[in-house]
């Protein structure tokens, strides 16, 4: 007998397309109004904030915010100083904030950092996942296996150990926010950044994974992705962009951060329009899709070595 390819309970299916599609015209417009009412944004007033990559950029510009609306702010990084200077900036302030040294890459380490953190501020609340190598290559470098290998680590799988270590503590109060930084690259291929990409794409399906699954718990724990476009933080990577929209300042970029964060949102990039505006292009074909693209102008130049590759391959 010919195998059975009709879908399971199909008149059920029928059924919940017809409903669909009734709602489908209202539930667009219902989304567009939700955009022109005020959200009314959470109190973190004593609240624990574990932050990751804290020592500078935007990390350091989260911090700070969270500290002036007084929420307990645990500052973590690999860079010992800057991330003690981010502490002290925001107990300057008059706000509470430690500083604690960890390689988020290394899951034991982020099990030491947990217990430390309960001990000294209590269980976590809010866990901000912003550290990152921000770095592109040439993909077929020969020289950059370790370097590919360190960015999938600090970038994707510190997320997962983070996450996964403080997590559970979330589900036993029934409280929490996880927020994970992401970015625009995400939305979108360009050339000489393919491990940065792959480890933000990683992200948005995780996220969006542990989003779904969070369901089946009936949790009141929550999740948000980030997606911002390029942020004036390094000069040394601005030196490697040729873009034809600006970067955003620090400053900019963290208060709509801050204002996606308090209002819950499941996921928001940085200008606010730049998601909507990307998932519409991607529907186009691929030839106006490029055109959009060279109208835009996202380049990443590469470091001088590149050329000799280049050279070697190039037609």
């Amino acid at each position: 007998m010919p195998p059975n390819r009709l879908p399971a309970d199909p008149l059920k299916m029928v059924l919940q397309l017809a409903v669909f599609a009734v709602l489908l015209v209202p539930g667009i417009l219902w989304a567009i109004l939700k955009k022109f009412i005020p959200v009314e944004p959470k109190c973190v007033k004593g609240q624990v904030v574990l932050i990751t990559g804290a020592a500078r950029g935007l990390g350091r510009e989260l911090a700070t915010r969270f500290g002036k609306l007084g929420a307990k702010v645990a500052c973590v990084d690999i860079d010992e100083m800057g991330n003690y200077e981010t502490a002290q900036i925001i107990k300057d302030s008059g706000g509470v904030a430690i500083s604690y040294k960890c390689d988020v890459s290394k899951k034991e380490q982020i099990k030491d950092l947990h217990k430390k953190v309960r001990a000294d501020l209590g269980p976590v609340d809010i866990l901000i996942n912003n550290a990152g190598i921000v770095w592109g290559h040439l993909y077929i470098d020969p020289a950059k296996d370790q370097f590919i290998t360190d960015q999938v680590n600090v970038n994707l799988m510190a997320h997962i150990w983070m996450k996964r270590e403080i997590l559970p503590s979330m589900l036993e109060r029934n409280h929490g926010h996880i927020v994970a930084m992401s970015s625009m690259s995400s939305m979108a291929g360009v050339a000489n950044i393919s491990t940065y990409t792959l480890t933000k794409w990683g992200i948005n399906g995780m996220m969006e994974c542990l989003h779904n699954e969070l369901k089946r718990f009936n949790t009141d724990v929550k999740t948000t992705t980030i997606l911002p476009y390029f942020v004036e933080t390094n000069p040394k990577v601005t030196s490697f962009l040729d873009i034809r929209l600006p970067e955003i300042p620090t400053h900019v970029a963290g208060s709509q951060m801050m204002k996606g964060i308090l209002e819950e949102q499941r996921i928001f990039s940085v200008p606010g329009h730049m998601l909507t505006m990307t998932g519409i292009i991607r529907l186009l074909p691929d030839n106006l899709q490029m055109l959009f693209n060279n109208i835009v102008r996202v380049n990443i130049l590469g470091e001088p070595g590149d050329e000799l590759i280049l050279n070697k391959y190039k037609r």
